[in-house]
Protein backbone atom coordinates (compact mmCIF):
# COMPACT_ATOMS: atom_id res chain seq x y z
CA UNK A 1 0.00 0.00 0.00
CA UNK A 2 1.43 3.57 -0.94
CA UNK A 3 0.86 6.03 1.11
CA UNK A 4 0.33 8.96 -1.84
CA UNK A 5 -1.64 6.03 -4.09
CA UNK A 6 -3.60 4.58 -2.33
CA UNK A 7 -6.42 1.72 -3.75
CA UNK A 8 -10.07 2.54 -3.21
CA UNK A 9 -10.09 -0.45 -0.71
CA UNK A 10 -7.26 1.12 1.35
CA UNK A 11 -9.27 4.26 2.02
CA UNK A 12 -12.41 2.30 2.81
CA UNK A 13 -10.74 0.82 5.33
CA UNK A 14 -8.81 3.81 7.11
CA UNK A 15 -11.19 6.83 6.48
CA UNK A 16 -14.29 6.53 7.91
CA UNK A 17 -15.88 7.38 10.62
CA UNK A 18 -16.98 4.79 13.45
CA UNK A 19 -20.43 4.25 12.86
CA UNK A 20 -20.52 6.14 9.78
CA UNK A 21 -23.49 4.72 8.88
CA UNK A 22 -25.75 5.19 11.96
CA UNK A 23 -24.63 8.60 12.58
CA UNK A 24 -25.68 12.22 11.43
CA UNK A 25 -28.69 12.59 8.74
CA UNK A 26 -29.94 10.62 5.71
CA UNK A 27 -28.07 11.94 2.62
CA UNK A 28 -24.25 11.92 4.62
CA UNK A 29 -24.80 8.35 5.72
CA UNK A 30 -26.10 6.87 2.51
CA UNK A 31 -24.82 9.84 -0.22
CA UNK A 32 -21.97 11.47 0.61
CA UNK A 33 -19.95 9.62 3.01
CA UNK A 34 -19.86 6.71 0.56
CA UNK A 35 -19.51 8.51 -2.71
CA UNK A 36 -16.89 10.85 -0.73
CA UNK A 37 -13.99 7.89 -1.08
CA UNK A 38 -13.48 9.03 -4.74
CA UNK A 39 -13.42 12.16 -3.78
CA UNK A 40 -10.48 11.46 -1.53
CA UNK A 41 -8.61 9.08 -3.79
CA UNK A 42 -8.24 11.63 -6.35
CA UNK A 43 -7.52 14.26 -3.30
CA UNK A 44 -4.65 12.60 -1.99
CA UNK A 45 -3.06 11.31 -5.39
CA UNK A 46 -3.11 14.90 -6.50
CA UNK A 47 -1.43 16.02 -3.03
CA UNK A 48 -4.35 18.22 -1.62
CA UNK A 49 -4.23 18.80 2.39
CA UNK A 50 -7.51 18.28 4.05
CA UNK A 51 -7.45 22.34 4.51
CA UNK A 52 -7.05 22.47 0.99
CA UNK A 53 -10.35 20.51 0.59
CA UNK A 54 -12.58 22.15 3.12
CA UNK A 55 -11.54 25.51 1.19
CA UNK A 56 -12.34 24.04 -2.13
CA UNK A 57 -15.55 23.12 -0.28
CA UNK A 58 -16.39 26.84 1.06
CA UNK A 59 -15.39 28.34 -2.55
CA UNK A 60 -17.95 25.49 -4.05
CA UNK A 61 -20.65 26.85 -1.55
CA UNK A 62 -19.76 30.29 -2.17
CA UNK A 63 -19.81 30.03 -5.56
CA UNK A 64 -23.47 28.49 -5.13
CA UNK A 65 -25.14 31.11 -3.09
CA UNK A 66 -23.73 33.89 -5.99
CA UNK A 67 -25.07 31.88 -8.89
CA UNK A 68 -28.32 31.71 -7.21
CA UNK A 69 -27.88 35.28 -6.15
CA UNK A 70 -28.13 36.23 -10.00
CA UNK A 71 -31.69 35.30 -9.67
CA UNK A 72 -31.27 33.75 -13.61
CA UNK A 73 -32.89 29.73 -13.99
CA UNK A 74 -28.96 28.98 -15.44
CA UNK A 75 -27.72 30.53 -12.43
CA UNK A 76 -30.06 28.87 -10.17
CA UNK A 77 -29.49 25.24 -11.78
CA UNK A 78 -25.32 26.03 -11.41
CA UNK A 79 -25.77 27.30 -7.54
CA UNK A 80 -27.52 24.23 -6.66
CA UNK A 81 -25.01 22.14 -8.46
CA UNK A 82 -22.31 23.74 -6.74
CA UNK A 83 -24.31 23.70 -3.06
CA UNK A 84 -24.13 19.51 -3.81
CA UNK A 85 -20.24 20.03 -4.33
CA UNK A 86 -19.43 21.87 -1.33
CA UNK A 87 -21.85 19.37 0.86
CA UNK A 88 -19.69 16.49 -0.72
CA UNK A 89 -16.59 18.05 -0.87
CA UNK A 90 -17.26 18.57 2.99
CA UNK A 91 -17.16 14.90 3.42
CA UNK A 92 -14.10 14.80 1.50
CA UNK A 93 -12.13 16.94 3.98
CA UNK A 94 -12.38 14.59 6.93
CA UNK A 95 -11.61 11.08 4.89
CA UNK A 96 -8.25 13.22 3.56
CA UNK A 97 -7.69 13.55 7.18
CA UNK A 98 -7.83 10.46 8.51
CA UNK A 99 -6.03 9.02 6.08
CA UNK A 100 -2.63 10.98 6.19
CA UNK A 101 -3.13 11.23 9.96
CA UNK A 102 -3.69 14.80 10.17
CA UNK A 103 -6.89 15.26 11.63
CA UNK A 104 -6.94 17.95 14.44
CA UNK A 105 -9.19 20.51 16.16
CA UNK A 106 -7.74 23.42 13.74
CA UNK A 107 -8.81 20.79 10.75
CA UNK A 108 -12.60 20.87 13.00
CA UNK A 109 -12.66 24.79 13.40
CA UNK A 110 -12.18 25.41 9.67
CA UNK A 111 -14.53 23.28 9.10
CA UNK A 112 -17.40 24.40 11.39
CA UNK A 113 -16.39 27.86 9.95
CA UNK A 114 -16.80 26.89 6.09
CA UNK A 115 -20.07 25.68 7.54
CA UNK A 116 -21.28 29.34 9.27
CA UNK A 117 -20.22 30.91 6.55
CA UNK A 118 -21.88 28.91 3.51
CA UNK A 119 -25.31 28.42 5.38
CA UNK A 120 -25.40 31.96 6.13
CA UNK A 121 -24.20 32.95 2.08
CA UNK A 122 -27.17 30.35 0.38
CA UNK A 123 -29.61 31.61 2.71
CA UNK A 124 -28.57 35.70 1.55
CA UNK A 125 -28.17 34.11 -1.84
CA UNK A 126 -31.95 32.67 -2.08
CA UNK A 127 -33.27 36.23 -1.49
CA UNK A 128 -31.08 38.08 -3.63
CA UNK A 129 -31.50 36.12 -6.69
CA UNK A 130 -35.58 36.97 -6.04
CA UNK A 131 -34.55 40.33 -5.64
CA UNK A 132 -32.07 40.42 -8.77
CA UNK A 133 -34.66 39.00 -10.55
CA UNK A 134 -37.66 40.89 -9.83
CA UNK A 135 -36.52 44.29 -8.69
CA UNK A 136 -37.84 44.36 -5.54
CA UNK A 137 -35.40 45.17 -2.97
CA UNK A 138 -37.62 43.10 -0.38
CA UNK A 139 -36.27 39.74 -1.26
CA UNK A 140 -32.88 41.19 -0.12
CA UNK A 141 -34.48 41.67 3.38
CA UNK A 142 -35.82 37.95 2.93
CA UNK A 143 -32.75 36.40 2.52
CA UNK A 144 -31.46 38.14 5.15
CA UNK A 145 -33.92 37.16 7.38
CA UNK A 146 -33.60 33.29 6.12
CA UNK A 147 -29.64 34.08 6.91
CA UNK A 148 -29.68 34.97 9.86
CA UNK A 149 -32.88 32.45 11.26
CA UNK A 150 -30.55 29.33 10.28
CA UNK A 151 -27.20 31.28 11.98
CA UNK A 152 -29.54 31.31 14.80
CA UNK A 153 -30.18 27.83 14.98
CA UNK A 154 -26.67 27.10 14.36
CA UNK A 155 -24.84 29.11 16.99
CA UNK A 156 -27.56 27.70 19.54
CA UNK A 157 -25.18 24.60 20.23
CA UNK A 158 -21.95 26.54 19.19
CA UNK A 159 -22.49 29.40 21.99
CA UNK A 160 -23.74 25.85 24.29
CA UNK A 161 -20.41 24.29 23.69
CA UNK A 162 -18.52 27.87 24.29
CA UNK A 163 -20.09 27.82 27.45
CA UNK A 164 -19.09 24.55 28.77
CA UNK A 165 -15.83 24.98 27.73
CA UNK A 166 -15.96 28.63 29.70
CA UNK A 167 -16.84 26.41 32.68
CA UNK A 168 -14.28 23.92 32.53
CA UNK A 169 -11.39 26.52 32.04
CA UNK A 170 -12.59 28.26 35.33
CA UNK A 171 -13.06 25.14 37.24
CA UNK A 172 -10.98 23.07 39.65
CA UNK A 173 -10.42 19.36 39.89
CA UNK A 174 -11.10 16.97 37.29
CA UNK A 175 -13.85 16.06 34.99
CA UNK A 176 -15.07 12.99 33.03
CA UNK A 177 -16.83 12.89 30.01
CA UNK A 178 -19.70 10.50 30.23
CA UNK A 179 -19.82 7.31 28.03
CA UNK A 180 -23.46 8.24 27.51
CA UNK A 181 -23.09 11.88 26.00
CA UNK A 182 -21.19 10.04 22.49
CA UNK A 183 -22.64 11.21 18.88
CA UNK A 184 -26.46 8.81 18.51
CA UNK A 185 -28.46 8.12 15.83
CA UNK A 186 -30.86 10.72 14.52
CA UNK A 187 -33.84 10.43 16.75
CA UNK A 188 -36.92 9.67 15.19
CA UNK A 189 -40.43 12.05 14.86
CA UNK A 190 -42.55 12.63 18.27
CA UNK A 191 -45.53 10.95 18.27
CA UNK A 192 -46.95 12.95 20.85
CA UNK A 193 -46.36 16.98 22.60
CA UNK A 194 -45.39 19.62 20.64
CA UNK A 195 -42.15 17.73 19.11
CA UNK A 196 -44.89 16.19 16.56
CA UNK A 197 -45.46 19.95 15.42
CA UNK A 198 -41.83 21.05 16.04
CA UNK A 199 -40.07 18.64 15.19
CA UNK A 200 -40.61 18.54 11.01
CA UNK A 201 -40.15 22.61 11.26
CA UNK A 202 -37.07 22.21 12.70
CA UNK A 203 -35.61 19.80 10.09
CA UNK A 204 -36.94 21.39 7.09
CA UNK A 205 -34.16 24.17 8.28
CA UNK A 206 -31.25 21.46 8.65
CA UNK A 207 -28.45 21.91 5.79
CA UNK A 208 -29.45 18.43 3.91
CA UNK A 209 -33.21 19.46 3.77
CA UNK A 210 -32.52 22.59 2.27
CA UNK A 211 -29.95 21.40 -0.20
CA UNK A 212 -33.04 18.68 -1.57
CA UNK A 213 -35.60 21.40 -1.39
CA UNK A 214 -33.57 23.87 -3.61
CA UNK A 215 -32.60 20.77 -5.90
CA UNK A 216 -36.48 20.13 -6.42
CA UNK A 217 -36.51 24.09 -7.30
CA UNK A 218 -33.67 23.58 -9.04
CA UNK A 219 -35.99 20.63 -11.17
CA UNK A 220 -38.57 22.83 -11.38
CA UNK A 221 -36.59 25.41 -13.11
CA UNK A 222 -35.51 23.28 -15.68
CA UNK A 223 -39.14 21.79 -16.65
CA UNK A 224 -41.49 24.41 -15.39
CA UNK A 225 -40.24 27.67 -15.52
CA UNK A 226 -43.15 29.37 -14.37
CA UNK A 227 -43.98 27.02 -11.34
CA UNK A 228 -40.22 27.23 -10.11
CA UNK A 229 -40.37 31.07 -9.75
CA UNK A 230 -43.54 30.98 -7.99
CA UNK A 231 -42.33 28.08 -5.76
CA UNK A 232 -38.90 29.89 -5.32
CA UNK A 233 -41.19 33.04 -3.70
CA UNK A 234 -43.22 30.89 -1.40
CA UNK A 235 -40.19 28.45 -0.29
CA UNK A 236 -38.18 31.89 0.45
CA UNK A 237 -40.81 33.65 2.37
CA UNK A 238 -41.48 30.41 4.66
CA UNK A 239 -38.13 30.33 5.48
CA UNK A 240 -37.92 33.80 6.03
CA UNK A 241 -40.37 33.92 8.28
CA UNK A 242 -40.07 30.22 9.90
CA UNK A 243 -35.93 30.22 10.56
CA UNK A 244 -36.29 33.35 12.63
CA UNK A 245 -38.88 31.90 14.84
CA UNK A 246 -37.82 28.44 15.32
CA UNK A 247 -34.28 29.77 16.07
CA UNK A 248 -35.30 32.06 18.75
CA UNK A 249 -38.08 29.61 20.20
CA UNK A 250 -35.29 27.16 20.49
CA UNK A 251 -32.49 29.51 22.39
CA UNK A 252 -35.75 30.49 24.85
CA UNK A 253 -36.50 27.33 25.84
CA UNK A 254 -33.12 26.48 26.48
CA UNK A 255 -32.58 29.43 29.02
CA UNK A 256 -36.28 28.83 30.26
CA UNK A 257 -35.96 25.02 30.77
CA UNK A 258 -32.16 25.81 31.83
CA UNK A 259 -30.93 23.29 29.18
CA UNK A 260 -27.16 24.22 29.15
CA UNK A 261 -26.83 23.15 33.06
CA UNK A 262 -28.67 20.03 32.48
CA UNK A 263 -26.44 19.09 29.52
CA UNK A 264 -23.63 20.31 30.90
CA UNK A 265 -23.84 17.54 34.21
CA UNK A 266 -25.00 15.19 31.39
CA UNK A 267 -21.98 15.05 29.49
CA UNK A 268 -19.40 16.24 32.67
CA UNK A 269 -18.91 14.29 35.77
CA UNK A 270 -16.43 15.28 38.48
CA UNK A 271 -14.35 12.57 38.60
CA UNK A 272 -13.50 10.47 42.31
CA UNK A 273 -10.22 11.94 43.42
CA UNK A 274 -9.71 8.35 45.56
CA UNK A 275 -10.37 6.69 41.83
CA UNK A 276 -8.30 8.57 39.95
CA UNK A 277 -5.61 10.39 42.33
CA UNK A 278 -6.70 13.60 41.27
CA UNK A 279 -8.42 16.94 43.04
CA UNK A 280 -12.17 16.54 43.14
CA UNK A 281 -13.84 19.01 40.91
CA UNK A 282 -15.10 22.24 43.06
CA UNK A 283 -18.75 23.21 43.46
CA UNK A 284 -19.78 26.36 41.58
CA UNK A 285 -21.48 28.80 42.91
CA UNK A 286 -25.47 30.06 41.70
CA UNK A 287 -24.09 33.38 41.80
CA UNK A 288 -21.34 33.15 39.54
CA UNK A 289 -21.81 30.17 37.56
CA UNK A 290 -18.39 30.05 35.34
CA UNK A 291 -16.14 30.10 38.24
CA UNK A 292 -16.15 27.47 40.95
CA UNK A 293 -15.98 28.64 44.55
CA UNK A 294 -12.51 27.41 45.07
CA UNK A 295 -11.04 27.95 41.71
CA UNK A 296 -9.40 31.86 40.63
CA UNK A 297 -10.74 33.64 37.50
CA UNK A 298 -9.56 32.85 34.59
CA UNK A 299 -9.80 35.31 31.74
CA UNK A 300 -10.07 34.36 28.29
CA UNK A 301 -7.51 35.73 27.66
CA UNK A 302 -4.99 33.00 29.59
Amino acid sequence: MSHGHPTLADLRATVQKQRHREIGNWLARRVARPTAVYGSWVAVRLGLSAHQVTLAALAASLGGALAIGTGSRAGFVLGVALAHLGFWLDHVDGQVARWRGTACLDGVYLDYVMHHVGSFALGFGLGFGLASRSGQPAWALAGFAIAGGWALLSLHNDCLYKAFFQRLKSAGGTYLVASGSRPSPPASWPKRGIGLLSWPLYKVCEPHVVLMIITGLAVLAGVRPSLWLSCWRSCALVMALLAPLLGAARIARSVTRGSAEAEFSKWFHPAQPSALGVPAAAPFSAHRPLDSRVARVVSPSE
